[in-house]
């Protein structure tokens, strides 16, 4: 089946049948939803790749994985692909192609975004791990491109995101460690660059202050993504310093591993001597021992939120949606009671 014999079917010009399939709105939604229907019932595909030449303009949807800081090793990817796995399925759905450039290094990931855009004229594009001050952000607003950001960002609220209620996660987090009577509470942070992370460390600090708990600085450290391995050598000198701490706050995978060599290391006893919490993931949940309680939310749906939310429309036309995906704590034996 051709475009040219759908038409026919449809006693309708070529025209329409390909604008219906390409969701354009000047197309009622009546026609669309039918000329949809005759394409799945008589298994028509279009050509993407014709259809972009044609038009001088792309149906994919781009997207850059970092490989570089914590995403270079692939034992800390498992978020990133349950991501993009929803992204996917919401794509495979929908009959549109699927982009992935690979970036090593900040710089890198800006010139892979460029080439999208210049290069590949992809018009649809998902961004992840949001800066407070994002220079990919400019960029896409710049040329007017259609995006959705994994991630918010408080100083640009004019594009369209989805993300963790990072503030409610970390709330939810300090006082369920104040509920078990732990008053000294350390957080390891990644880089407050993140948006995420600046977030997350406003919400610990408002969570204790509301809890009449007095932050010390002393508890309190930022490691950045390229340094997942010095994360270790912090905690232990902050436990060793410290020794009134009973609990460790992580805000990646890879720190909570970090905070269990120290642990190790020290002979402290985790879920009995010292108590870890971090955020969900298969290195905690399956690869960690012990396993470490966590907060868990569900990114395989932000994935597929996400590519709803860049089909409704485009940002440059202020269009913008974002979606808060709520988290619930999952024990794992690693937090203990303190008396």
């Amino acid at each position: 089946m051709n475009i040219k014999e759908l038409a026919k079917k449809l006693n309708l010009s070529i025209t329409t049948v390909s604008r219906a399939l390409g969701g354009y709105s000047d197309v009622s939604e009546k026609t669309r939803e039918k000329v949809k229907k005759f394409a799945i019932k008589y298994k028509y595909s279009p050509n993407l790749y014709a259809s972009a030449l044609a038009s001088g303009r792309s149906k994919t949807v781009g997207y850059v994985l970092p490989i570089y800081g914590t995403h270079s090793s692939t034992l800390n990817q498992g978020n990133i692909f349950q991501f993009v796995s929803g992204m996917s399925e919401a794509l495979l759905s929908e009959s549109i192609q699927f982009q992935v450039l690979f970036a090593k290094s900040e710089a890198e990931e800006l010139e892979a975004y460029k080439k999208l855009i210049f290069e590949q004229k992809i018009e649809n594009i998902v961004l992840q791990n949001i800066k407070t001050k994002d220079k990919r952000i400019e960029l896409l607003n710049k040329y007017k491109i259609n995006y959705v950001a994994w991630g918010k960002n408080k100083f640009c609220k004019n594009f369209s995101w989805v993300d963790l209620d990072n503030k409610n996660a970390i709330e939810k987090i300090t006082n369920y460690l104040i509920k078990k009577g732990h008053k000294d509470i350390s957080y390891i942070n990644i880089s407050e660059k993140y948006n995420f992370a600046s977030e997350r460390k406003a919400s610990f600090l408002k969570t204790l202050k509301k809890n009449k708990i007095k932050f010390n600085k002393n508890y309190y450290a930022s490691v950045k993504l390229e340094e997942p391995e010095k994360s270790f050598e912090i905690i232990r000198k902050m436990l060793s310093k410290n020794k009134k701490i009973t609990s460790i706050i992580c805000s990646t995978e890879f720190s909570a591993l970090s905070a269990i060599k120290a642990c190790n290391y020290l002979n402290l006893e985790i879920g009995k001597d010292i108590s870890i919490i971090t955020f969900d993931g298969p290195l905690v949940k399956d690869l960690s021992t012990p396993p470490i309680t966590a907060i868990s939310f569900p990114v395989q749906e932000l994935g597929k939120r996400a590519i709803k939310i860049l089909l409704k429309g485009h940002s440059n036309k202020k269009n913008y949606s974002n979606f808060e995906a709520k988290s619930d704590i999952i024990e794992r034996g690693s937090v203990h009671f303190v008396s």
